[in-house]
Formats: structure tokens, C-alpha cells, sequence
């Protein structure tokens, strides 16, 4: 197929009337699963996100993606949108469409029903359960399938879904919000507001794609916050959990507002503290650590163990520098805002025991930047722990 000289219009937020009169490559009918593929990220998960477009000649004839968990899958979704002009069209899906029955009915029997010719997948599903088999049935139904068009980049749309289906442990996103000098409050504890409005966006945003958000209990008994999501539609407010190993959390602190609330302790926790949290709420009984506060290998085999697949850690520089110093962290993103609070009392971003560096052989943990932009006045900076 040429190269079409209208591929810079194809973005995801053109409108869809230019896409359906541009005849596009292989490559750029990916590109615009792969963009589709994002709508989902607010809704889709625990389930992967994924994009599907169907084409003729080059030319969309119909596109979809994995709005909302439980709900229609992409390659469903755009085959119903299609109708009877499916049938000898090319179908591009950024994932292997499933083969089994969950709580859809599996992508390979619309995909041979509809009658499409040839199937171009992006990666592989990482479920080893599932791993190449949609690829095997629909060849085997006659179609023409071809694998890992654009592989890495949507490999890289699901990284949370793959960790936890080779690992059955969450994705650990750690997100903190600091001056120029790495303070995240003065010495009286005042934090409001540090970051920008658009990085209060982008991190409700980042709440909006886990499966639960974690803070530690002096962020609690400090700022009071409801820690769900505002401003973005989601179809459930993910589980709130507070690391509190003495069970200090008011009884009416507001993230019991929530209606999914874990409070994570150390060990057995006192029959007369637990009466006094409202009735939703769960407490788990956590091993302790080295310092004496809840195991946070222990936690996140809990947390995988009914679900949870994608975690936030949001909350003070203890909690931060525990993840990080254990290695638990998957992904940073620091929100770094243009001040300078300064005081000697003042709170730092990560903070770990000073036993930690004494060990090291080399000065910090190594990082990789992975992006950098700009919210608002803020830099936000995205990186990975080598």
C-alpha cells in the first residue's frame, strides 16, 4: 500500500470525517488503533486498552476501542459499527483478540462470523493462558493474519496488564508533587498548593487509570484528603489504602467516603479499633518490615491477589522512599514546581533510612528519564529505576 500524504491529519483528536476519506498504510490504520487505544485508559482496566479499526482499501470504514470494563471489547465494538460491509475487510487491533468467554463473548467468533479477510495484530496477549491462540484460530478459519505490526508501541499501551499477568502483582505507579528543592511541605506541614492546577488534573487523571490508590496515614491525619476521582468519568472510584500500622485512621477521616477502603496494619489488629471504622471497611493484616510498618511485598501480593492490577502511591516522603528503596517501583512520575520552600525542618519528597545509603556502593538509585512535559508552570518528569 503507498504512503498517504494525509497521515499528519490522522491524530486522535481529528476529526473522524478526515479519516474515512483518507486511504492509509498499514502502519498509519495501527497508528489510529493505537490513538483509539487511549480513550480506554479512564475506563477499560483492569481489562487491557485497546483499539480496533476495519478497513477497505485503505479506507476506515468503521473504529472502536475498549471503552469500559465488562463492556463491548474493540474488535467487537467496530464490527457491530461495520455491519455487513465487515465482511472481506482488514481488521487492525492493537491486541490478540481473545479467544475465551469471560464477560464477553471471545473476539475471534465475531471476528470469523463477520467475515473478515486479514488481521493485523499489534502485540501478542501476555496472559500465557491465551498467548497466540486468537492467532492460531482465526488462521485456522482460513483468515489472514499478520503479527507485530508496530509491536513495541503497543506493547507499551498495557505495561500494568503484562506486569500483572506474568507476575500476579500490581503495576506500582509512584506520583509526587515537590518544589525545586524537593520539599513537598514547610516544617508547619503546609502543602496547598505546591503543584499547578493542570498537574491536580493530571494527577486525578493518574488516579483515574489504577485500580486503587495508596497513601500513608499521615497524609491523613495531615491533609484529610477524599483521594478519589474528580473530573474525569470513571466507572467506579478505585479502592483507597491507608498504610497505618497502629490503626490511628480517624473514624471519620473522609476516605471513608469511598466505598472500597482497605486500611493496611501490622499484624493483629485490636477488635475495639476495628469496631470503630465504618462498616465498609477492610482491614488487612499485614507482616511487618524492618522499621516495624506493614510489608509492602506482603501488600501488593494481597492487593494482585483480589484484582488489583495497577496501583497509584501517592502520600508523604516516607511511603514514597519505602517503595523506591525496595524496589517496588514500577514508574515515577515527579511534578516538579517552579519554587523554593527551603527550611531546615521542612518535608523531603522520598525519604528512606540513612542505613540504606550507608550500604550502597554508588551514591542514589539510578534512574531513566522516560518523558518530560510541561503541566501548566510544572515540569513533570516520567522515569524508570534501572
Amino acid at each position: 500500500m503507498r504512503e498517504s500524504p494525509c497521515f499528519a491529519r490522522c491524530r486522535p483528536d481529528m476529526p473522524p470525517a478526515w479519516i474515512f476519506l483518507v486511504a492509509m498504510t498499514d502502519k498509519e490504520l495501527m497508528r489510529r488503533a493505537i490513538a483509539l487505544a487511549r480513550r480506554g485508559s479512564c475506563g477499560a482496566h483492569p481489562n487491557p486498552i485497546v483499539g480496533a479499526v476495519l478497513a477497505k482499501k485503505g479506507r476506515i470504514i468503521a473504529e472502536a476501542w475498549h471503552a469500559c470494563f465488562g463492556g463491548p471489547h474493540a474488535e467487537a465494538a467496530a464490527l457491530r459499527k461495520a455491519g455487513g460491509r465487515a465482511r472481506g475487510a482488514d481488521l487492525y487491533v492493537t491486541l490478540e483478540p481473545c479467544s475465551t468467554h469471560g464477560k464477553t463473548p471471545p473476539c475471534t467468533e465475531a471476528i470469523k462470523a463477520a467475515g473478515a479477510a486479514r488481521v493485523f495484530i499489534g502485540a501478542s496477549d501476555p496472559n500465557p493462558c491465551h498467548s497466540c491462540r486468537g492467532g492460531e484460530i482465526l488462521r485456522a478459519a482460513g483468515i489472514q493474519v499478520k503479527t507485530g505490526l508496530l509491536r513495541r508501541e503497543c506493547e507499551a499501551l498495557n505495561p500494568a496488564f503484562a506486569k500483572y499477568m506474568r507476575t500476579r502483582l500490581p503495576y506500582v505507579t509512584l506520583k509526587t508533587a515537590q518544589s525545586l528543592d524537593g520539599r513537598i511541605a514547610d516544617a508547619a506541614g503546609r502543602s496547598r498548593w505546591i503543584s499547578s492546577p493542570q498537574s491536580r488534573r493530571f494527577a486525578h487523571k493518574l488516579r483515574a487509570e489504577a485500580d486503587a490508590v495508596i497513601a500513608g496515614v499521615g497524609t491523613v491525619l495531615a491533609d484529610d484528603p477524599l483521594l478519589n476521582v474528580r473530573g474525569f468519568k470513571v466507572p467506579r472510584q478505585p479502592w483507597v489504602v491507608i498504610l497505618d500500622s497502629r490503626l490511628r485512621i480517624p473514624p471519620k477521616a473522609r476516605v471513608f467516603k469511598n466505598d472500597r477502603v482497605i486500611v493496611a496494619v501490622v499484624g493483629k489488629a485490636p477488635a475495639a479499633a476495628v469496631k470503630r471504622l465504618p462498616a465498609h471497611a477492610e482491614v488487612l493484616e499485614l507482616p511487618k518490615d524492618r522499621d516495624g510498618r506493614p510489608s509492602l511485598p506482603a501488600l501488593l501480593k494481597a492487593l494482585g491477589s483480589i484484582g488489583i492490577s495497577h496501583i497509584l502511591v501517592e502520600g508523604g516522603g516516607k511511603v514514597a522512599g519505602s517503595f523506591i528503596s525496595q524496589g517496588l517501583v514500577d514508574r515515577y512520575c515527579c511534578i516538579i514546581a517552579p519554587m523554593v520552600i527551603g527550611g531546615t525542618d521542612s518535608k523531603s519528597s522520598v525519604v528512606w533510612p540513612d542505613r540504606l545509603n550507608a550500604a550502597r556502593k554508588t551514591l542514589g538509585v539510578q534512574a531513566e528519564v522516560k518523558d518530560i512535559r510541561r503541566l501548566g508552570p510544572d515540569l513533570m518528569l516520567e522515569v524508570i529505576f534501572k
